[in-house]
């Protein structure tokens, strides 16, 4: 299966004993009917791995939403290994050091199959992107008279309430994705994209707009705004990143599409009550 996101085509082998087709429903808005000239990974699911390559782990990325442990070969290569967190039903998957070339051997339960190969197909897509001006942010995104406007904040912040309220308040707002979007400088200039990672709301679209402004949010007992600096922005936008960096190639690709995007978009500070009146000002004080 060939799929297009943000405009970098990937590619997923597998076989329907593996894993059944239609259980990627979240994919189907970035199905390619073709073959792509050139593909930014292949992800291959496989019934076992090789474990002949000694491994040594290197970092860990551990939330209530996934349990993520990565290592590394003395080659160069990647192994890692997901799951929910506390939960012993995980997946292995290897990568090669370009992060173009990788497979994965998924648990047996159905449920967690899913997890699992979804989360390698976004940590892939996020690290092999990073040095071509393409950001996987952990954000919540409106779309409002074609453009977007980015909300991010901690888990639990808020971000899709906010989004809810612009649904509710400002008129012509959509979702465009409610927590893994993509962003991408193309000639100087930064889009929003969906994806097919939109955490816990349905919500898959295969659209971009130019990107507008980025809100940092924090919960407050009144609603105020303020535009960050330079400075203020970048330390609000790159931990929403998608990032592993003690690798230089892929920290190195983040920073600098963060510090380009930063000097192409307005970003602002939130602070916000659950209430209309905050969608309101954030709105009227960005546009």
């Amino acid at each position: 299966m060939n799929y297009q996101v943000a405009g970098h085509s990937f590619r997923l082998s597998f076989s329907n004993s593996q894993f059944p087709a239609n259980g990627l429903g979240n994919y189907h808005p970035f199905l390619l009917n073709e073959e792509a000239e050139s593909y930014l990974f292949h992800l291959s699911v496989t019934d076992s791995l090789s474990m002949a390559c000694a491994y040594s782990e290197v970092g860990r990325f551990d939330d209530d939403i996934a349990s993520t442990a990565i290592s590394k070969s003395e080659e160069g290569n990647f192994r890692f290994r997901i799951a929910y967190p506390g939960n012993n039903h995980y997946c292995t998957m290897d990568v090669d050091a370009s992060f173009k070339e990788a497979q994965v051997q998924l648990p047996g339960d159905e449920r967690h199959r899913f997890f699992c190969l979804n989360n390698c197909l976004m940590l892939l897509y996020a690290f092999a992107a990073s040095s071509l001006g393409t950001l996987l942010i952990h954000a919540s995104v409106i779309k409002n008279s074609n453009e977007g406007f980015v909300f991010l904040g901690k888990s639990r912040t808020g971000k899709s309430t906010h989004s809810r309220l612009w649904l509710d308040h400002i008129e012509g707002s959509e979702l465009l994705n409610d927590d893994n979007p993509v962003i991408r400088i193309i000639d100087g200039k930064a889009y929003i994209f969906g994806s097919p990672w939109s955490g816990k709301t349905p919500c898959y679209k295969s659209e971009s707009v130019p990107l507008r402004g980025i809100i940092k949010l924090r919960q407050a007992p009144e609603n105020q705004i303020e535009s960050l600096s330079s400075l203020q922005a970048y330390a609000a936008v790159l931990p929403s990143c998608s990032s592993m960096r003690w690798e230089e190639q892929v920290a190195t690709g983040v920073h600098c599409s963060v510090e380009k995007l930063i000097a192409t978009v307005g970003c602002y500070h939130l602070d916000c009550l659950p209430d209309s009146a905050a969608a309101r000002l954030c709105y009227n004080t960005i546009r």
